[in-house]
């Protein structure tokens, strides 16, 4: 069924529902250290000879040689001492080298063993379960992080909203672009659909559609760098709440006379005065900026891609601070699945989610 067609029966709206889920998956797109394969690495363990001896052994451990903050030090009388690739002589020499003691040194030159034990913390519990089978490790369950793994992180209605989005990109694309890229930016507090940007492949080498959709949306608060000669919707009321300024004329009036859309809500905040800050304590402590201070760039938007951005457009939605992106398309100069993961480099100072629409056709 198609989401621009209008219901054909009672339970039209229900088939609607299940036809989306047919046709679009939703998975996030974590980065590398929320893969489920765990690394290894070889570490040189000892058997101490009593139980005894542990207070004394770890309590050195923890000051001169601080290794393994996501492992238990101990498992039964076994200790781990250092990694081995840290030892370029002997162990005792190494131990002397960090100013160990001589009877913790004495303990721990006996009954020595190289091991292999998990080089990074688990982030999610299928990691923690593999990691376990090669030695006791510390895990802090991260509910978010698991919710997006498995994918319980959407309700049923923010799941469909997302999947309503796959489909008009598509529809967008094919009936007013020419099957080239479209973008749309929406405020998912309502939702609402902010702007809407497409690219052909006559524009210039900078001129993707990304970089489009984020100028749209600079037109929605009253700003806007780059010459276009497409029409964009006016507004009817001189001081509405809203704006449709971000959204071509073209694609408004192409959703507006589709019955099947008319339920969607259009248009953005206008940005706020300082003194129309909300105060914090009538937000709750988990508000978000767009909330409390009002639309600023792209400040909690979603962003749903027809396809895959490059790593130039990926960063300019680094840099206009976005919540969250959805594609549908991998590309092959992608820069968030495809080639690279800009999402995952933790030096950015700015991070958002992504999640790719899985199709059956």
């Amino acid at each position: 069924m198609d989401v621009l067609s209008p219901p054909a029966a009672k339970k039209a709206k229900s088939v609607h529902c299940h036809t989306l889920d047919d046709l679009f998956g939703i998975k996030a797109l974590l980065s590398d250290e929320y893969k489920k394969e765990i690394r290894l690495i070889k570490v040189h363990s000892c058997e101490l000879e009593s139980k005894q001896q542990l207070q004394a052994v770890i309590q050195e451990l923890a000051q001169k040689l601080p290794h393994f903050q996501h492992l238990k030090r101990v498992h039964d009388r076994n200790v781990l001492i250092c990694p081995t690739a840290d030892i370029k002589d002997t162990l005792e020499q190494h131990l002397k080298q960090h100013q160990i003691s001589d009877h913790v040194l004495k303990a721990l030159c006996r009954n020595v063993n190289v091991v292999e034990v998990p080089a990074n913390s688990a982030k999610l519990r299928v990691q923690y379960d593999q990691m376990v089978k090669y030695w006791p490790c510390k895990f802090h369950p991260d509910k978010y992080a698991e919710s997006l793994q498995n994918g319980s992180n959407f309700t049923s209605s923010q799941r469909l909203y997302h999947k309503r989005m796959a489909q008009l990109l598509r529809h967008l694309s094919r009936d007013l672009n020419q099957g080239q890229p479209v973008a749309i930016c929406v405020d998912p507090r309502q939702p609402s659909i902010v702007a809407i940007a497409g690219s052909s492949n006559s524009e210039g080498s900078h001129q993707h559609c990304v970089m489009w959709l984020v100028d749209h949306v600079a037109r929605s608060q009253q700003g806007g760098a780059w010459q276009s000669q497409v029409d964009f919707v006016q507004d009817e009321q001189q001081h509405a709440a809203k704006t449709l300024r971000g959204l071509p004329q073209n694609y408004y009036d192409y959703l507006q006379s589709h019955e099947h859309c008319k339920d969607l809500q259009y248009g953005a905040e206008l940005p706020r005065r300082g003194s129309e800050k909300q105060p914090e304590d009538e937000l709750g402590t988990s508000v978000d900026n767009l909330s409390k201070y009002g639309p600023y760039l792209c400040t909690g938007y979603d962003i749903y891609l027809l396809r895959e951005p490059c790593l130039m457009c990926a960063m300019a939605l680094v840099h206009s601070r976005v919540k969250r992106i959805f594609f549908l398309e991998q590309s092959k100069n992608g820069a968030l699945a495809s080639s690279f993961q800009l999402h995952g480099v933790k030096e950015l100072n700015h991070h958002y989610e992504v999640f790719q629409f899985t199709t059956t056709s």
